[in-house]
């Protein structure tokens, strides 16, 4: 018995560590992962989103996004989004109008694609397990939120292990799943954080909607 309680002993000194370790290279990889969105110059990629509501396929979208930390710009077929770090213009495809608003942070959170990185700091559960995706070592990380109240409640995201790029992201919200898919990522050192503030040269025939 002295043997086997000994044995025990020996194998949660091993296996708790192990846990532990686990749960903060989550923490890690999401901490890293942020960084190389907020240092490494202004990031573009190619995206497809996929909607889903109640199991039903509500649509695909492609597109491209620049961003540097909360700082983006959006441009797909149907709409561009311009978010300087503080305000937001929106421009519907064949509008006039563009809808210029100071989000909250809140509604950051639901629309930034960098601040569902920092969404595991405010009540989420994380999980992490090792995947491979279009033949890359990847992570998984799952975010569960603690609370039932919570939205979005459940986020998966996929990072490749070795640069640390988003390739895939998951996210649920009251029920329904937005899949987007991201490729062909690069840094554009030749960009210059000019391109997420609206261009109203470019738009002269466009007015613009003051909201805030």
């Amino acid at each position: 018995m002295k043997k086997i309680f000994i044995l025990s002993i020996l194998l949660l000194t091993i296996v708790l560590p192990i846990i532990a370790q686990k749960k903060t290279s989550a923490t890690e990889i999401l901490d890293k992962t942020s960084k190389r969105i907020q240092t490494n110059g202004i990031l573009s990629a190619n995206f497809v989103l996929t909607t889903n509501e109640n199991t039903k396929n509500e649509g695909t979208v492609l597109g491209t996004i620049y961003m540097k930390g909360q700082k983006y710009m959006l441009k797909t077929t149907s709409v561009n989004t311009w978010f300087n770090g503080k305000d937001q213009w929106t421009l519907l495809a064949g509008d006039n109008e563009v809808n210029l608003v100071t989000p909250t942070q809140e509604e950051l959170q639901t629309s930034s694609p960098s601040a569902f990185l920092n969404l595991y700091k405010y009540g989420y559960a994380l999980s992490v397990k090792d995947t491979q995706l279009r033949s890359k070592p990847s992570w998984e990380i799952t975010m569960t939120a603690k609370s039932k109240k919570q939205e979005p409640s459940k986020i998966i995201v996929i990072i490749d292990k070795k640069t640390y790029d988003i390739l895939n992201l998951r996210v649920c919200s009251n029920g329904n799943w937005t899949r987007i898919s991201i490729s062909d990522i690069k840094t554009n050192p030749t960009l210059t954080e000019a391109i997420f503030t609206f261009p109203a040269n470019e738009y002269k025939n466009c007015q613009i909607i003051d909201m805030r």
